[in-house]
């Protein structure tokens, strides 16, 4: 019973993660169909919602008491917080997929766990041991492989920066839900954050100018908006009962590059560079033996 309690975390961590490789699938269409972030919060964070609504219901047994009780956070300050920053990461998603390969996004957004064990170390303040300095840098030498700059570093592609953008709001992300599973339940991170999403992408959409999108990309939004929201619960379901061990169980979060590039092969035609796959090597290895270090510390 203990043993699956402790797999549970990394599994549903792992299929969430698998999931979001789906959603940017998805996402990355709409980008070609110049579809804005801020058009997929107005039309999508509604189906988010209802999806949120359903699942608790049912969990609840559709009573109005239990499902308050569930959906209300506790505290206010770190979901709403999680809610905000999250509104720069799927932002920094759409311009990275807009411009750049699903899988090169991907094997940058996999330095999280290397983000994960520099905040573990910051927030705790605790003194990195030599195992975490190494990863750290042999993950920043993964990165420098994936980017492959010049000496100039006149060919660096400055739409690189933004998926290490979202992997370093994901690491607070996850930080968050891990350190504060009493503030709210995991059900009620997902809401709040997907609310503040929606007020945001309304706001925006209202000042840059209101489109509609017609059928098909209404059709491809939703079905973004339901695989990104079933991956949130999923990976805020996993963090929080990870008691605590939010970078190890971060490790699964590598599943989400073979999965991308796999689907970015299939779907988009992309084939990159062997500097490319060996950077993301290095931080699969450098994420690896980071978590490895913090499972020793504490």
């Amino acid at each position: 019973m203990k043993d699956s309690l402790n797999v549970l975390p990394l599994l549903l961590v792992g299929t969430g993660v698998i999931l979001f490789s789906f959603s940017d699938v998805v996402f990355k269409i709409l980008t070609s169909l110049d579809i804005l972030w801020w058009d997929f919060l107005v039309f999508g964070v509604p189906f988010e919602i209802l999806l949120i609504l359903i699942i608790t219901g049912i969990r609840k047994d559709f009573n109005k008491r239990k499902i308050y009780e569930e959906l209300m956070p506790k505290r206010l300050f770190y979901p709403v917080l999680r809610g905000l920053i999250s509104v720069f990461a799927l932002a920094s998603v759409f311009i990275s997929l807009k411009n750049l390969p699903l899988s090169l996004t991907t094997m940058l957004i996999q330095t999280t766990p290397i983000w994960m064990a520099i905040i573990s170390f910051f927030s705790c303040e605790e003194k990195p041991s030599f195992v975490i300095i190494f990863s750290i840098i042999l993950g920043m030498l993964g990165i420098v492989f994936i980017i492959n700059p010049t000496l100039k570093f006149t060919d660096i592609n400055i739409f690189l920066i933004f998926p290490v953008i979202v992997a370093i709001i994901n690491a607070f992300m996850n930080y968050i839900v891990t350190r504060r599973p009493n503030d709210a339940s995991p059900m009620s991170y997902a809401l709040v954050l997907f609310i503040i999403n929606g007020l945001a992408g309304i706001i925006i959409w209202l000042y840059f100018g209101i489109n509609f999108p017609n059928l098909f990309e209404l059709t491809l939004i939703i079905i973004a908006a339901l695989l990104g929201a079933t991956a949130f619960i999923f990976i805020s379901y996993g963090y929080s009962i990870a008691k605590g061990h939010f970078a190890r169980t971060g490790v699964m979060g590598f599943t989400q590059l073979p999965a991308s590039i796999v689907l970015g092969f299939f779907i988009f035609n992309e084939s990159l560079k062997f500097n490319a796959y060996f950077g993301s090597l290095l931080i699969i290895i450098a994420g690896a033996n980071a978590i490895y270090g913090l499972k020793n510390a504490n």
